[in-house]
């Protein structure tokens, strides 16, 4: 349990303190467990690591979600998380919402990160451009991006939605041969279970709303356009939709920008295919 800006965040690390830190961020659906099967393996490659579950997530404190910027909130919280584990630097993985967040994180505090991995994620204002660009490439994502502003009082009602919602969330996340496995049907269970705990529904409202947040919400004026420096690496399946949108990353991107795909896997590489992402994130952490 890491005490930090006064609350509680559970986070499972391994690993030696003492070598370089790499912090996990899960998305909207999930929780430190989607990286269970990478954790012991980046360890094992010479990496302090920790799987961080996110406000209002798993174990982590669930405060009533509280008027104010909730991406600013989220950046502190990880910065917080870092110093909590006694580092002052860390390498940010994150997927969806985890993403957003560690793009933010490393544009606005540029001193905590030393290296990025993007995992089918954007930062907030380039995911916003590319969508109003080419909303047609985004449609799922626009629904999804509609719903989470819904009051979430009203959400709660549709439990039987709500579950629905979490299977074809995983499913258009991964591959056909990944849905036909028996692992496909533990993971939704196991994300079922995990957002049924307390008032966790909630905070996974709000979460969803970091996609793309306003544009207050970078702080500063001009914040939204603040460059990432650190070493960056994409990875994202091979489709179309992210030609653009890389594009858009490499531009704010101003140091070394690796891009890869993860064979046997779609969004969710650390699931689909550990092995393969764990591969990809030591090399690249390795010079981060």
């Amino acid at each position: 349990m890491l005490h930090t800006r006064g609350i509680r965040l559970h986070a499972v690390t391994a690993g030696e303190p003492d070598n370089p830190l790499i912090l996990l961020l899960h998305g909207t659906f999930g929780g430190w467990f989607d990286f269970v099967d990478v954790i012991t393996s980046l360890a094992e490659r010479g990496f302090y690591v920790a799987a961080l579950d996110m406000r209002g997530y798993g174990m982590s404190d669930k405060p009533l979600p509280r008027s104010g910027n909730e991406m600013l909130i989220a950046v502190g919280d990880v910065k917080g998380a870092i110093t909590t584990l006694g580092h002052t630097r860390a390498v940010l993985a994150g997927v969806d919402t985890g993403g957003a967040v560690a793009w933010v994180a490393a544009a606005m505090h540029p001193e905590i990160v030393s290296g990025l991995v993007s995992i089918s994620a954007a930062h907030p204002a380039d995911l916003r451009e590319a969508m109003s660009a080419r909303p047609w490439d985004f449609v799922p994502m626009l629904g999804r991006v509609t719903l989470a502003r819904v009051p979430s009082r009203i959400l709660q009602r549709f439990s039987r939605t709500r579950r629905r919602l979490y299977r074809d969330n995983l499913a258009i996340n991964t591959t056909g041969a990944f849905q036909h496995s028996g692992r496909f049907n533990r993971v939704l269970e196991l994300r079922r279970t995990a957002a049924a705990i307390d008032n966790a529904f909630i905070h996974s409202v709000h979460n969803s709303r970091l996609l793309t947040p306003p544009i207050a919400s970078f702080g500063r004026p001009g914040a939204r356009r603040a460059p990432v420096t650190a070493p960056v690496l994409l990875l994202h399946p091979p489709q179309s939709l992210w030609d653009r949108l890389v594009a858009r990353q490499r531009r704010r991107a101003r140091g070394e920008v690796r891009e890869l795909s993860i064979p046997e896997a779609k969004n969710l590489p650390h699931i689909e295919n550990p092995g393969g992402f764990v591969d990809a994130v030591a090399r690249f952490a390795g010079r981060a």
